[in-house]
């Protein structure tokens, strides 16, 4: 049990089955909650997370086509060309680097500014303002404040600039215009509804997958064998990264508040409407009554039906672009920088303990030179 903000108790779902139902079955609503989120987000910036069907069924749609896996198959030459970028601009700099600021953020950065529309020049000013909004407790009130303002104003003027160029007759690249445009009735949304979601698939598009993407790089260069297994057949890398996302502990306030609708039995248990419950994914991906030694990471598993994306209608819309991401990051950095490994010792690591989205705060790497 836990006590949530506006003081109810709340309880804890860890069994990999009730966790699958409370994110699937609708008398758990998400929307019913109402004491804020367990982080720094506000809840209007949170317009798929936070919101039950019809009005989440209405707003993914409107942006679900931009992520199907025909249009992520799509999408792989441009994310080779910015996964190869960046690591051979860390190649070519000084070694020891920092594999999250020199490869993993820009990388998944500028493969969301390229989707959504966003000028790759603005890309500079977004990580300190997403760090203060995805904060735990790490940051005061007022200056999470202060990035919410900036933050959701800077997209609400880039949606004022698209919908003139679109007025004006010009057609701008990105999902941002075909939300926008009037030739696509079907998916037309209130600009305030295309600024918030603009806003969140940017933060969520690189936040979570920058963060995977080190922490994953790190258990691979911490287990020399599976390395060198990955590194001779690339082809593994796939299933690997599948275990990495079940193995890894990824959020760090546990899951969403979701309040129960009418009575629901969880493991011969009866929640009671009205009651708060907090289904913990994290938790189950290490349940042993579906997992065999959960807390190994054994790289071929087999049927590994984790839920690190999460499941049912709130299923992480990106998680194939996650996954196509993943997949040539890590590959581009083994090809690219041979002997590739952790240039500190582990107890000088800092992990994002205070954040939404666990991971490494820096990760410096070095390698040999050719």
């Amino acid at each position: 049990m836990l006590r949530v903000a506006d003081g109810r108790d709340a309880r804890l779902v860890t069994r990999y089955a009730d966790v699958r139902l409370v994110l699937s079955d609708r008398r758990f609503s998400r929307s019913s909650y109402t004491a804020g989120t367990l982080f720094a987000r506000s809840t209007d910036s949170l317009p798929l997370a936070t919101t039950d069907a019809p009005e989440h069924s209405r707003r993914r749609a409107a942006v679900a086509r931009a992520f199907t896996a025909r249009r992520v198959r799509a999408l792989r030459p441009v994310v080779e060309e910015l996964a190869r970028h960046h690591a051979c601009e860390l190649a070519e700099g000084p070694a020891p680097a920092d594999l999250v600021s020199g490869f993993a953020v820009p990388f998944a950065q500028r493969v969301m500014c390229r989707i959504l529309g966003v000028p790759e020049s603005d890309i500079a000013r977004f990580r300190p303002l997403v760090d203060q909004m995805m904060s735990i407790d790490r940051y005061p009130a007022e200056t999470v404040a202060r990035s919410h303002a900036e933050f959701q104003g800077y997209f609400a003027g880039l949606v004022e600039e698209t919908r003139a160029a679109l007025d004006a007759g010009d057609r701008p690249d990105g999902l941002i215009a075909d939300l926008l445009a009037p030739d696509n009735p079907a998916r037309r949304l209130r600009d305030a509804e295309v600024v918030a979601l603009s806003a969140g698939l940017l933060i969520a598009g690189y936040e979570t997958t920058s963060n995977v993407l080190v922490a994953s790089v790190y258990h691979l260069l911490d287990r020399p064998g599976l390395l060198a297994e990955v590194r001779a057949e690339p082809d593994r890398l796939a299933p690997v990264i599948e275990e990495l996302l079940r193995f890894q502990t990824l959020n760090g306030t546990g899951g969403v508040p979701h309040v129960a609708i009418a009575d629901v039995e969880l493991s011969d248990v009866v929640v009671p409407a009205g009651s708060v419950v907090v289904p913990i994914p994290d938790a189950a991906n290490r349940d042993p009554d579906v997992f065999a030694e959960p807390d190994e990471l054994r790289p071929y598993r087999e049927d590994n039906q984790h839920v690190g994306f999460g499941f049912g209608p709130h299923h992480c819309l990106g998680a194939e672009l996650a996954r196509l991401e993943l997949r040539v990051g890590i590959g581009e950095l083994l090809a690219t920088l041979p002997g590739l490994r952790v240039a500190v010792a582990p107890g000088e690591l800092r992990w994002r303990t205070d954040m939404f989205v666990r991971g490494l705060w820096e990760l410096p790497v070095t390698w040999r030179r050719s």
